[in-house]
């Protein structure tokens, strides 16, 4: 079986050659990834997590000067810098250019990161449930794909964590936050955008919230507000990437 899955990644590997997205290089198909090994090791990945207010590094579990600052998301887990060119670039075409299969590349620099911050973390969230931020139903439709579900769903396997997907439901068509100016816009946008569908299922579990990008927090705090509201316990929001702007 193994020599004829190795026949099979060599014929693709002469059809639909794969080259690395920086420097051009051939990688093996049987990888799954759109950037070499070289390239992959020149993304820095954080080694903590953040406070979901003022995106300080704290450590795991602790409160920085906001704790008295009610926020539904207790934790961001973000695996690198949104404002590196390389991560933008892949984000971009995952994201904007529908490239499905860039999901490989940016699930492993998400599980390359939880395992730096995953023996602080296994105690309390070994058994938590993964859910993606969920898209509208026009969204998915013009996209074919939801970006923060498919990487999930590869974070969650690698895990074996439990992933659910219908529990968190988007139930309004919301304007693009990238295209809104400040915080108070996305917020207002977003209000009332998610519905829980099994309350009984959320009941003090623990969630692993997964999106793409970090930036003003607002669509991951309505989605955590929502989750708590139907009774779940701490929340980590985790993301391939954190924006400093």
């Amino acid at each position: 079986m193994n020599k004829i899955i190795k026949i099979k990644n060599l014929i693709y590997d002469c059809l639909f050659p794969i080259f690395c997205l920086n420097c051009g290089a051939f990688i093996k198909n049987e990888s799954g990834l759109y950037l070499c090994e070289n390239c992959l090791k020149t993304i820095p990945l954080y080694s903590s997590l953040f406070c979901p207010i003022c995106l300080k590094r704290i450590g795991q579990f602790k409160k920085c000067s906001h704790s008295n600052n009610y926020s539904p998301l207790d934790f961001i887990a973000s695996a690198t810098d949104y404002e590196n060119p390389l991560v933008q670039k892949l984000i971009h075409l995952y994201k904007y250019q529908f490239v499905k299969d860039i999901r490989h590349t940016l699930g492993n620099i998400v599980i390359n990161y939880w395992e730096k911050i995953w023996p602080d973390l296994k105690k309390q969230f070994s058994g938590a449930i993964v859910i993606a931020i969920p898209l509208s139903r026009q969204r998915f439709k013009e996209r074919g794909f939801n970006q923060s579900e498919e990487i999930a769903k590869i974070f969650a396997n690698y895990f074996q964590l439990e992933i659910n997907s219908e529990i968190l439901i988007r139930q309004k068509n919301t304007h693009p936050q990238a295209k809104l100016d400040n915080y108070e816009e996305r917020h207002l946008n977003l209000k009332n955008a998610f519905e829980v569908k099994d309350k009984n299922s959320l009941k003090n579990k623990n969630i692993i919230l997964i999106d793409d990008v970090f930036t003003s927090g607002a669509t991951m705090q309505e989605a955590a507000r929502v989750l708590k509201q139907n009774g779940s316990k701490k929340i980590i929001g985790l993301t391939v990437a954190k924006s400093r702007k």
